[in-house]
């Protein structure tokens, strides 16, 4: 079992008056060592890694959501986040099935009350030790008026997150799962400056999750990746590159979108009532590091929500000694 080590508390975002903090446990680099697979030497062998992001669609009735993600769960991931699942029977029902059951092999991050538990995290238990989990506010309740998508009163916004180990590397995993407020887009890809409300709030749930990140990447080691509903397309905020919007945002701390690493889908992840589905706004970034590459990815069709699955696997280097501290 790893060595317990002390935990280091950072803001991660101001909320008014207030300044919200994410206590992370500190998880110092391994020992230097030489890094295998060096010129002359055998590669290193790998291991593949799925995950797999859904907004579930809170409309739809429990037995419905539980059929989507068993779909999903027969795709064999490794890492499952979930959005719009704040339902305490959809809840109950992921617990039952897959986490609390006689010969279950899955763990998850699902705080209550149901706000911040809108976006769990479901890990393989049999892969992954968890080693520290919460939920950080990183938006107040907010009023945003009757235009756009949602209620005129946007909840307060979370940021669900877990620190695992890899039980067969001792390699620290980061997932940070997020549900942004949507509408905050314009038809050319830009901000909706007819939504300023929105677009604060948007603004502080960005920051609040670029501080967390910073957090990590610059105190921590191992492999990092930030899952969710984003409500950003990612095919205009590439080309544009609006300075709140996700691509430049997560891009300011090291991240990339696993849109960029391996192309842009023809089909898109969310589907509009105009009929449009080409959307990019559901996203599995990740930090690129040496043990880390993009391998494919797809996107599910077929399933009962507004949205489809995003399913990203990568391979990872199976080595203790593998130097994660840098790129």
């Amino acid at each position: 079992m790893a060595r317990s080590v002390s935990s280091l508390a950072r803001s991660a975002a101001a909320i008014g008056a207030g300044v919200l903090t994410l206590c992370l446990a500190a998880t110092s680099a391994p020992a230097a060592h030489g890094v295998p697979g060096g010129a002359g030497s055998a590669p290193l062998p790998t291991k593949p890694l799925r995950i797999i992001t859904y907004n579930t669609e809170a409309h739809l009735d429990p037995p419905t959501a539980m059929e989507d993600l068993a779909v999903l769960m027969r795709r064999h991931p490794d890492i499952v986040s979930l959005q719009e699942m704040a339902s305490p029977e959809k809840r109950r029902m992921i617990r039952e099935t897959y986490v609390d059951c006689e010969g279950c092999v899955w763990g998850t991050n699902m705080p209550g009350p149901p706000v911040p538990g809108e976006t769990p995290i479901l890990y393989r238990a049999d892969r992954f030790e968890l080693k520290d989990s919460g939920s950080v506010q990183v938006t107040e309740p907010t009023y945003v008026g009757p235009a756009g998508a949602g209620p005129s009163t946007i909840n307060a916004k979370f940021v669900n997150w877990v620190r695992l180990t890899d039980l067969e590397t001792g390699r620290p995993v980061y997932v940070l799962n997020n549900h942004a407020v949507p509408s905050v887009q314009s038809k050319t890809g830009g901000p909706n400056r007819r939504s300023p409300a929105r677009l604060k709030i948007y603004r502080q749930h960005m920051d609040g999750l670029q501080s967390l990140l910073r957090d990590i990447t610059e105190h921590h080691w191992g492999l990092v990746f930030v899952t969710g509903d984003l409500n950003v397309n990612f095919r205009r905020d590439r080309v544009l590159e609006p300075k709140i919007f996700p691509y430049r945002k997560l891009g300011e701390v090291g991240l990339e979108a696993s849109y960029q690493a391996l192309s842009e889908p023809s089909i898109g992840t969310h589907t509009l009532r105009s009929g449009n589905d080409t959307r990019l706004i559901d996203y599995v970034y990740f930090l690129p590091r040496k043990p880390l590459q993009p391998a494919g990815q797809h996107i599910v069709r077929g399933l009962a929500s507004d949205h489809r699955p995003l399913v990203v696997d990568f391979d990872v280097k199976v080595s203790r000694q593998v130097d994660t501290t840098s790129p």
